[in-house]
C-alpha cells in the first residue's frame, strides 16, 4: 500500500516547532543559569528599573517641559537636552577612575543620591538658572554614576556562563520601565492636566525667546503642579526608593574559575548521576562569593593603562561607530513627541506609541540573547544596527499614525538584535577592576548622541515641523535616516579592524559569514545550551 504523500506545508510547521522548542529550552536554561546569584544581582535589576523609570519618564517630556514651562524655542530646548546627554557621558570619563577606585556600591550610593537632590530642584524652581545648574551640573553627575555603574554590577555578580543571558535580562528590565513610563506621561499630562492637551501647542508660545525678550529670560512662570511636574515627582519617587536600595547593596563578586568547576564536577561525578552532579556544582557556586577588593590607581595610570592597550582603540571604535544609530533612540525622545503633536494634534496618544519599543523588547530580547548567545557580540551589533537604521525610513514614505507605529516596531526589533549585545562586548574586552572607564564609554552611544540630536532635533522641527505653516516633515525624516544608517555602513568598512583579535589565543579577526567567535564556539561555554539546539536541526 503506498505511503501517503508527503506535504511541504506539514514539514514546514514541524521544522518551526521543533525551532521554538529548542529557542524555549534556551530561554529556560538561560533563567536556570541565574539560580544561585547573590542578591546584589537582584537588587542590581530593581534599581535598574527605578532608575531606568526616572530617566526614560524625564526624557519624553523634557522638550516639552522646558519650552511649556519655562519659554524654551525648540533650538534651545532641544540644545538643553542635547547638552545634558553629553555631560553624562563626559562626567562618566571624568569619574571612571573614581569608580575604579571605590567600587560600585558607593558609587551608586552617591549617583542616586545627588540625583535625587537635582530632581527635586527641577520639580520646585520657576528659575531657568537654577534649572540649568541642575540639568548641566548635578543629574548628568549622577546619572554617570547610575546606568554605566550598574552594567559593572552584572560583570561582578554573575560568570561566564550566565553574563550573556544576565546582561539581556538587564536590558529587558530597562525596557521594562520605559513601557511603565510611556502609559504613565500619558496619564499625568492627558488625564491629570487636560489643559496641556488642549492648550495652543507649546512651541507657539516661544517664538519670541530668542529675540527681544532677554530681559524675561530670569522672570519665572508661575509654579503650578501641571502634568510634566507631576511626571516628575514620580521621578522623585523612585529615586527615593533607589536610594533606599543602593544601601543594602554589598562590595562583592562572584568567583568565576572554570577550571576549579571542572575539578569540583570531577571529583564528584560518576556518568550514571550527571544531573545530581551539576546540582552540587551548581549548590558549590551558590556559595563562590567573595568580597571584591577595588584595583586602586591614579587618574594618571589608569588613563594611561588604558590607552595603551590596543583592544581600547577598537572598543573605542565600535563606540563611534554606532553613535549616529544611537541617535535614532535619542529622536524616538526629542522628536517624535513634538512631530506628533504637530501633525496628529494635541491629543495624540504619543506616551503610548513609545511604550510599544519596551513592550516588544521585553519579549524579543529574551529570546534574541538566548538563541543568538553563540554569535560574536560583534556580529550582531552589525546586523541589528542595519535594521534599526532601516527604521526611520517608515516616517519618510509616510505622514500617518501606522507609519509611527511601523518606526517603533522596526526599531524595536534591530534594538533587540544589537543593543544588548553592546554591554556583553564591553564586558568581555575590558580588564577587571577597569570596568569603570571602559563602561563611561559604554554609555556614549545613548547619551553622548543627546548633542547633536537635541540640537539637530530643534532646528529640523523648526525648520520642516513648525508649529503653524507649512510642514515638510517626510524630509525632515529622510535628512535623519541618512545620518543613522552610516552607522552600519562604517562597520561593514571597519569591519577586519574593529573585529581583529589581539589576544594570542584568537588570531585574525571574525568572521560576519558564520558569526560565531574565531576558532569555533565551544558548546560547554554556553552550559551545553546548544546540544539539543544541534541534535534538532540535523533531525530536520
Amino acid at each position: 500500500m503506498p505511503s501517503p504523500p508527503h506535504h511541504p506545508s506539514t514539514h514546514s510547521q514541524s521544522v518551526l516547532a521543533q525551532r521554538a522548542k529548542v529557542l524555549r529550552q534556551q530561554v529556560w536554561n538561560g533563567c536556570q543559569s541565574l539560580q544561585g546569584s547573590p542578591s546584589e544581582l537582584w537588587k542590581t535589576y530593581v534599581l535598574k528599573f527605578l532608575d531606568s523609570y526616572a530617566y526614560f519618564s524625564l526624557s519624553v517630556i523634557f522638550t516639552l517641559f522646558l519650552t511649556h514651562d519655562f519659554g524654551y524655542s525648540d533650538v534651545q530646548a532641544g540644545t538643553i537636552y542635547g547638552a545634558w546627554g553629553a555631560l553624562i557621558t563626559i562626567y562618566g570619563l571624568a569619574t571612571g577612575f573614581l569608580v575604579d577606585n571605590v567600587g560600585v556600591a558607593v558609587s551608586v550610593r552617591w549617583g542616586f543620591v545627588i540625583q535625587l537632590m537635582a530632581r527635586i530642584v527641577i520639580f520646585v524652581t520657576t528659575s531657568r538658572t537654577m534649572l540649568l545648574w541642575s540639568v548641566w551640573c548635578f543629574l548628568p553627575l549622577g546619572n554617570c554614576l547610575g546606568i554605566p555603574v550598574l552594567t559593572i554590577g552584572i560583570r561582578r555578580y554573575t560568570t561566564t556562563h550566565n553574563r550573556g543571558f544576565a546582561f539581556g535580562l538587564f536590558y529587558v528590565v530597562m525596557n521594562i520601565a520605559a513601557l511603565f513610563s510611556g502609559p504613565m506621561v500619558d496619564l499625568c499630562t492627558k488625564v491629570w492636566d487636560p489643559t496641556l492637551a488642549s492648550s495652543k501647542e507649546e512651541g507657539d508660545q516661544t517664538d519670541t525667546s530668542i529675540e527681544g525678550q532677554e530681559e524675561n529670560d530670569n522672570t519665572p512662570r508661575e509654579w503650578s503642579l501641571n502634568g510634566y511636574r507631576l511626571v516628575l515627582l514620580t521621578c522623585i519617587i523612585a529615586n527615593v526608593m533607589s536610594v533606599l536600595v543602593s544601601l543594602t547593596v554589598r562590595e562583592i563578586k562572584l568567583v568565576d574559575d572554570d577550571d576549579n568547576d571542572k575539578e569540583a564536577v570531577d571529583g564528584t561525578m560518576d556518568n550514571s548521576t550527571q544531573e545530581v552532579d551539576e546540582d552540587e556544582l551548581s549548590v558549590k557556586k551558590k556559595n563562590q562569593i567573595s568580597t571584591f577588593t577595588p584595583t586602586r590607581g591614579s587618574a594618571w595610570s589608569i588613563l594611561k593603562e588604558t590607552l595603551e592597550t590596543k583592544t581600547f582603540w577598537r572598543y573605542l571604535a565600535v563606540v563611534l561607530i554606532t553613535l549616529n544609530v544611537g541617535m535614532v533612540f535619542r529622536h524616538l525622545d526629542a522628536t517624535l513627541p513634538k512631530y506628533m503633536i504637530r501633525e496628529f494634534g494635541p491629543d495624540v496618544a504619543y506616551g503610548t506609541v513609545y511604550s510599544i519599543n519596551p513592550a516588544m523588547i521585553m519579549i524579543l530580547v529574551p529570546i534574541m540573547t538566548a538563541a543568538t548567545s553563540q554569535y560574536d557580540p560583534l556580529v550582531m551589533i552589525h546586523y541589528g544596527t542595519y535594521v534599526s537604521a532601516a527604521s526611520v525610513f517608515c516616517l519618510v514614505v509616510s505622514t500617518s499614525i501606522p507609519a509611527c507605529i511601523s518606526f517603533v516596531i522596526v526599531l524595536s526589533i534591530g534594538e533587540a538584535i544589537w543593543s544588548p549585545r553592546l554591554y556583553d562586548y564591553t564586558m568581555s574586552v575590558c580588564p577587571e577592576g577597569r570596568e569603570g572607564t571602559y563602561g563611561a564609554l559604554a554609555s556614549a552611544p545613548l547619551f553622548l548622541a543627546k548633542l547633536p540630536v537635541g540640537f539637530l532635533s530643534g532646528i529640523l522641527l523648526q525648520t520642516y515641523c513648525p508649529a503653524e505653516g507649512p510642514r515638510h516633515s517626510q524630509l525632515m525624516w529622510l535628512i535623519i535616516a541618512c545620518t543613522t544608517v552610516t552607522s552600519p555602513i562604517f562597520m561593514t568598512l571597519c569591519w577586519k579592524f574593529v573585529s581583529h583579535k589581539d589576544s594570542e589565543d584568537d588570531k585574525g579577526y571574525t568572521e560576519l559569514a558564520g558569526g560565531t567567535t574565531p576558532g569555533g564556539y565551544d558548546e560547554d561555554d554556553d552550559n551545553n545550551q546548544d546540544d539539543d539546539a544541534d541534535d534538532e536541526h540535523c533531525i530536520t
